[in-house]
């Protein structure tokens, strides 16, 4: 008897020509898919943040455009829209009062916090770190014009 051993064939589990070219597609495709999903949503982050910081500092213009949008969407005759814009109007100014009251609490905190911070650091991270909360009131807060405090 001979040994069989030694003729046995391996299974073929090679994926064929045609079926490569299909995964290969498939891979590109998908690959394509994701990174327009990653840029369109890099896009988005980038546009939503000016807008978002342009409101925050440029609040009539925000008041205007949310009248208009009203105006627009709930088919309003002239005289509605004019009370409505009056309207957004006083409550503008109300929110600008609140607002007034308590940006000294929010300012003495976020000095409280960058005092407290900086005490932990060392001399260059303390320039670093004042450095970067200043930019974050300057992106994130209303000026104090804005907000109507002195």
């Amino acid at each position: 008897m001979t040994n069989h051993v030694d003729t046995i064939q391996p299974v073929a589990t090679a994926i064929s020509p045609p079926q490569r070219r299909r995964l290969r597609i498939v891979l590109v495709g998908v690959a394509i898919l994701l990174c327009g999903m990653v840029i369109g949503a890099g896009l988005t982050a980038i546009v939503l943040h000016k807008v978002v910081v342009h409101a925050i500092h440029n609040p009539d213009e925000v008041t205007q455009r949310i009248a208009a949008r009203i105006r627009s969407k709930l088919n309003l005759n002239e005289d509605q829209a004019a009370r409505v814009s009056a309207i957004l109007a006083e409550r503008r100014k109300a929110i600008l009062s609140i607002r007034r009251e308590a940006q000294p609490k929010v300012e003495k905190e976020l000095d409280r916090l960058q005092e407290e911070v900086a005490a932990v650091l060392t001399p260059d991270q303390t320039a670093s770190w004042n450095k970067r909360l200043d930019e974050l009131r300057r992106t994130w807060l209303p000026r104090r014009d804005e907000a109507g405090a002195p």
